[in-house]
């Protein structure tokens, strides 16, 4: 493929780092007493979770869920999300995305279980959306009360902490030591993927006398490109986009449940399901990895499973 193609992907990753930056700087510059955690990948039991942002102090602890979407995004009054973006055209579209409130929540049941049990803390931890695009537009006028008080833009961010931690109704006042063990936990627990470049950007070598195509692959992964990259050397694929994957594996899930008469969870739980998006399987054998897919399930329904992943670049456009 082109260089362009490379660009676009460098785009991508950027775009998403670029929106944790600015909720790294609020976070940075609050001033406030807290511990703050960033991507941690909790493994407990049979459950993950990805978070992108911890903050633990003694009155609270809040998971951020970031988020820098490109477009507008409207929710209507049944909690639903809907992104509106406009082409290169000028022309606007919407789609439904899936809904990082829910994905947020579930992150929050983990966590309390998780400290519950290993912690005996049985403290209240709060979820915060943050979306981290300045120029997206957040139409609340028909959301629920429940998910409205969740989703903040990012420069709300230090206000909205406050408020939490000056809440005179709150009577928690976790000891210090209290919070340097949740932080501690989590370290321990944080079980990040080991990224395969080669595998997760499909970079194919068309020569076997081209040099240097380990080094454009660390390249990527530091977010950079270099200007002496031959563009005709080297093929990308980008991963899609967590969101849209489950957009697609969720309603897939269904579907079959219903062909087959069962419960939807019997083809495979939401903890399965994000396993699936951290490992992302591009093959029958490396699905047979993930937890809860054993030969007869992937042998069911891992081609189209497969091909789910396997299915290209991202179909949204960005504009910066």
């Amino acid at each position: 493929m082109k260089k362009e193609s490379i660009e676009k992907d460098i785009m991508l990753l950027k775009y998403g780092i670029d929106g944790e930056n600015n909720v790294y700087f609020e976070l940075k510059n609050s001033f406030l007493p807290i511990l703050c955690l960033h991507d941690v990948r909790v493994e407990y039991g049979d459950y993950v979770a990805q978070l992108d942002f911890v903050v633990i102090s003694n009155k609270f602890t809040c998971i951020l869920e970031t988020k820098k979407l490109s477009g507008n995004i409207s929710i209507d009054q049944d909690g639903n999300f809907v992104r509106t973006i406009r082409n290169k055209n000028g022309r606007e579209y919407k789609e439904g995305i899936y809904s990082p409130v829910t994905q947020n929540t579930r992150h929050v049941d983990i966590l309390k279980h998780v400290l519950s049990k290993e912690l005996k803390i049985n403290k209240p931890i709060l979820s915060l959306v943050v979306m981290a695009n300045p120029k997206t537009i957040i139409k609340k006028i028909k959301c629920p009360a429940e998910i409205e008080k969740t989703l903040i833009k990012y420069d709300q961010l230090k206000a909205t902490l406050e408020k939490y931690q000056n809440d005179k109704a709150n009577q928690y006042d976790l000891a210090e030591k209290d919070m340097y063990s949740i932080a501690e936990l989590l370290t321990k627990l944080n079980k990040p993927v080991d990224m395969n470049f080669q595998a997760k950007y499909q970079f194919v070598a068309e020569s076997p006398q081209i040099e240097g195509v380990d080094k454009v692959v660390k390249e990527v992964a530091q977010i950079e490109v270099k200007d002496q990259v031959d563009a005709e050397t080297v093929r990308i694929e980008s991963r899609r986009d967590d969101s849209l994957l489950r957009e697609e594996l969720t309603p897939y899930r269904l579907k079959k449940s219903r062909e087959e008469n069962v419960k939807a969870y019997f083809i495979y739980n939401n903890n399965e399901m994000e396993e699936m998006i951290a490992k992302y399987p591009r093959t029958k054998e490396e699905l047979l990895k993930v937890k809860g897919f054993g030969k007869l399930k992937v042998e069911k329904y891992g081609e189209e499973i497969v091909c789910i992943f396997d299915s290209g670049i991202n179909h949204f456009e960005i504009e910066i």
